[in-house]
């Protein structure tokens, strides 16, 4: 049976579902009322939050695993994108690929995974436009689509420097630098570390034992095998199917 099948009864409750899809949402108002009332020092770790929050829901619409009709999974996709400054459906293809051909010399997303740390540090930041690229080389069936993400992205940085302008408020701008960080980071904590990290590995069994509390942040490094094996799962869940479901091969996804 396939995995799909075998794992199509762990999906998300509604309940569930209104939490996965408000988190990053309920998280950026949090990160704005910080930021208009001057707590800097509260507001850059939320944006980094909203930022890990908004990756795991773009990433859940990818694979189609929030249990959403397909015009409103689009439309998350897109939002979800756009709270990181990405185009959600540029990542998608490059991230598609990665998951059928994970670690060959054709998967651009997990390129990272194959080289030395030190090149993953000071490439890292220059990846995530290479990235951007090799979307539009892959699949130019959605260069529309594409390529309108990106323009609404230049109109919200646009937006971020009218707004420090206009009013003085670094809000735009602050969020720009913590998206930006997150992005050049991207390689490392998205690619290298799940890739070389074998779920036996002690800090990956410790985050597999917190998973539950908060998954953006530890669930995608504790369970990476099982997701790659699973990938219908919702993040959420993938706990659920560590321990419910056959336990994947590791081999094929670690360098």
């Amino acid at each position: 049976m396939k995995s799909t099948a075998i794992s199509a009864h762990l999906q998300l409750t509604p309940s569930q579902r209104y939490v996965e899809l408000a988190r990053p949402w309920v998280l950026a108002a949090l990160y704005i009322g910080l930021a208009m009332v001057g707590w800097w020092w509260l507001a850059v770790p939320v944006a980094v939050a909203v930022c890990l929050a908004a990756f795991v829901q773009m990433h859940d619409a990818m694979h189609n695993a929030l249990g959403l009709s397909k015009p409103i999974n689009e439309r998350i996709l897109t939002m979800s994108g756009l709270l990181i400054l990405k185009s959600g459906h540029a990542l998608q293809v490059t991230h598609l690929r990665h998951h059928g051909r994970c670690l060959t010399e054709d998967d651009p997303e997990g390129a990272p995974a194959t080289w030395k740390f030190s090149r993953v540090l000071w490439q890292g930041p220059w990846h995530i436009l290479m990235l951007r690229r090799e979307s539009l080389r892959i699949a130019p069936n959605t260069r529309r689509i594409q390529l309108l993400e990106t323009a609404f992205t230049v109109l919200l940085l646009a937006a971020f420097v009218a707004l420090y302008f206009l009013t003085g408020s670094l809000a735009g701008l602050v969020y720009w630098g913590v998206a930006f960080f997150m992005s050049a980071t991207m390689p490392v904590w998205a690619s290298y570390i799940p890739h070389h990290v074998a779920s036996r590995n002690p800090a990956a069994r410790a985050a597999a034992a917190v998973a539950q509390l908060w998954t953006p942040v530890v669930s995608s490094f504790a369970f990476h095998h099982v997701h790659h094996h699973y990938p219908r799962v919702p993040t959420a869940l993938l706990y659920r199917a560590a321990a419910e479901l056959p336990a994947p091969p590791e081999k094929l996804h670690h360098h």
